[in-house]
């Protein structure tokens, strides 16, 4: 009965086949751009764009779609100038793509100018958005924006410079001849200003300048004492200030009212882009990956061959591919990396050769190309080195956006550290950091998540990861570490609802790794972990152990 079960599931997992996962939709107002259509779109375009280039299961990019949805609605009306799209790094067919633009750490967001061209000294502007405390999406593209016009780059924008004179006889100095009314916002900065400006860019009846609090003049002539403050100015040298309009929906809301009010339309309908990308089903065949989830969470604590491999296999294939040139601190990165890999991964047979390659195209070199990563493990699956398909088992969550790659990165660590100690046990001489030192190092320098990587890498520092002194230490250091990351992340939008972050191993699978008052008996905690990161311990649903224990039945 239990081969009959066992078969039963490696059938259904040999079925049921990864599906690219997208955050968007064009239901979202965003172009979703893929390798088959970036440059058609991006390259020689009429318009900018401003593309994010993501990772699905990137928590840092599940929190920010939300943001880059607002913003692409928010700037609809500025589709003839500035455009939005996104590429989903995490599909392996962008890959190359996200390698061209140096994308290597997500969530990206690069402006490009309008008829770019795609060269390796021209990959596009970075627009960096590290945390909530930086200026708004909107702020940024505004600053970018005014700087391109500053410098005479960009012609097909309004004006945006600001309006440095002391009167107002002069706003109509450079305005088109149909233009009937000038908007002209004084506040602290020119962004107000210039996106009321490119708000009202379609209406040819209208424009708009701004000038800053610091033409004192100005301010004094027009006897203006609070900002942010709006004026209008028509043909007949006729202005009246606006008063009671101090924020930005107050003063659209105002400008919109008089504009009405004179009647001109402000329906500035822009032709729809009726192109469409290729939308992939995303629901995977509901009954038979229901069941795969009940079967694998009977079975509690254990680790996967198949999740293991898809840890490596994306590690190789997608990040460190990601890097066009590997070198320097990337380079001996990727040579530790490989090396613990090499001695510590549950490799089979025949897929140790990949990563004997690997280390011998590295070895000696002063740089390697993340093609050649690439092209190498693309030819090992095509060989089936590896004793799985491609997907999650273990890690498996409840939709394609939750767990993946993260969970299955985690349990990596976790085996390398426990699998490490016990083979170094009576070895005095090595060093017992040697895998966190390389998880540290792999996760600074190739770790696609941005914010994953930084909170890392000062927790490492906070918690003084440099002064574990022995390899018991090692696998705990990274036990905590991940339950200070549970913890940190519960309630958080990226959390799989069947899947809760919790404090691990709960007191159901390990009763006896807790003492009183809610502390952990660590002894305890560790014998826990070594049982559960053993090799002993991997299973292997959804793995051909033939390949694995070849001449085996």
């Amino acid at each position: 009965m239990e081969k009959t079960v066992t078969f039963f599931f490696i059938c259904l997992i040999s079925k049921v086949k990864p599906t690219p996962v997208s955050l968007y939709t064009p239901a979202d107002n965003i172009k979703i751009l893929d390798v088959s259509n970036f440059k058609e779109k991006v390259e020689n375009s009429t318009s900018a764009w401003l593309v994010e280039f993501y990772a699905s299961w990137c928590g840092d990019c599940q929190r920010f779609a939300p943001k880059w949805k607002d913003f692409a609605n928010d700037v609809l009306d500025w589709r003839d100038i500035v455009q939005v799209g996104a590429v989903a790094c995490s599909d392996e067919i962008n890959t190359p793509l996200c390698r061209e633009m140096g994308i290597f750490k997500y969530p990206t967001v690069k402006y490009f100018h309008e008829n770019y061209q795609v060269s390796s000294r021209n990959v596009g502007v970075d627009l960096v958005h590290d945390d909530d405390t930086d200026p708004s999406i909107k702020e940024k593209v505004l600053k970018y924006l005014i700087r391109e016009v500053h410098e005479g780059r960009r012609n097909n924008y309004p004006n945006l410079l600001p309006y440095n004179h002391e009167h107002l006889e002069h706003l109509y100095d450079d305005a088109a001849d149909n233009v009937e009314f000038i908007f002209l916002v004084i506040a602290d900065t020119g962004y107000l200003g210039a996106e009321l400006a490119l708000d009202l860019h379609k209406i040819p009846a209208v424009a708009v300048r701004y000038s800053s609090v610091n033409n004192s003049i100005l301010k004094t002539n027009l006897g203006i004492e609070n900002y942010p403050t709006v004026l209008v100015l028509d043909k007949n040298n006729k202005s009246e200030i606006f008063k009671n309009a101090t924020t930005s929906d107050e003063i659209k809301s105002t400008v919109s009212d008089f504009l009405q009010s004179k009647g001109i339309n402000l329906e500035m309908n822009l032709s729809e882009d009726n192109t469409t990308s290729n939308n992939t089903d995303l629901h995977l065949d509901r009954l038979p990956v229901t069941l795969l989830r009940q079967h694998i969470r009977k079975m509690g604590d254990v680790v996967f061959q198949a999740d293991l491999e898809a840890a490596l296999r994306y590690s190789l294939q997608q990040e460190v591919s990601s890097v066009e040139v590997i070198k320097d601190e990337k380079l001996k990165t990727l040579k530790d990396y490989l090396s613990v890999i090499n001695k510590y991964f549950p490799f089979g047979y025949r897929s140790s050769s990949l990563i004997s390659l690997l280390i011998n195209v590295t070895s000696q070199a002063k740089e390697v190309r993340g093609n050649q990563i690439q092209d190498l493990v693309k030819e090992a699956e095509e060989n089936n080195l590896f004793s799985s398909p491609r997907r999650f088992i273990g890690c498996l969550g409840s939709s394609p956006s939750f767990r993946g790659y993260p969970c299955s990165l985690w349990t990596l660590f976790h085996y390398l550290t426990v699998n490490f100690a016990d083979a170094n046990a009576d070895n005095r001489n090595v060093n017992p950091r040697e895998i966190l030192e390389t998880v540290h190092s792999y996760v600074k320098n190739f770790f696609g998540c941005k914010a994953c990587s930084l909170h890392f890498q000062d927790m490492a520092t906070k918690r003084n990861m440099m002064n574990v002194s022995s390899l018991e230490d090692s696998v705990l250091w990274l036990w905590e570490s991940h339950n200070v990351v549970n913890e940190r992340l519960k309630g958080d939008p990226t959390e799989d609802p069947e899947y809760l972050k919790v404090q691990f191993p709960t007191r159901h699978n390990c009763p006896e790794c807790y003492a009183e008052y809610g502390f952990w008996e660590r002894s305890q905690v560790l014998a826990y972990l070594k049982r559960m990161y053993g090799r002993f311990n991997v299973r292997y649903i959804g793995s051909d152990t033939s390949v694995i224990f070849p001449g085996l039945d």
